[in-house]
């Protein structure tokens, strides 16, 4: 069960600064002049969406039913 917690977490961070990195060459500028904080929170969004869905997905029952 660790093995599928650690493994739904690498994804979704792995997820979230890739989506981020995209959606911000998408708009034109880069990660330095979007802003570090607002990077990181970006991030952080998109790995949560896809780690709720993971969740329910791969089953590790991190989220309460």
């Amino acid at each position: 069960m660790l093995a599928k917690r650690i493994l739904l977490a690498v994804i979704s961070i792995a997820f979230g600064v890739v989506a981020t990195f995209v959606i911000v060459k998408a708009i034109g500028t880069t990660p330095a002049e979007y802003g570090f904080l607002y990077y990181t929170f970006t991030s952080l969004a998109l790995a949560c969406f896809l780690g709720i869905w993971l969740d329910k997905f791969m089953g590790t029952e991190l989220l309460p039913k």
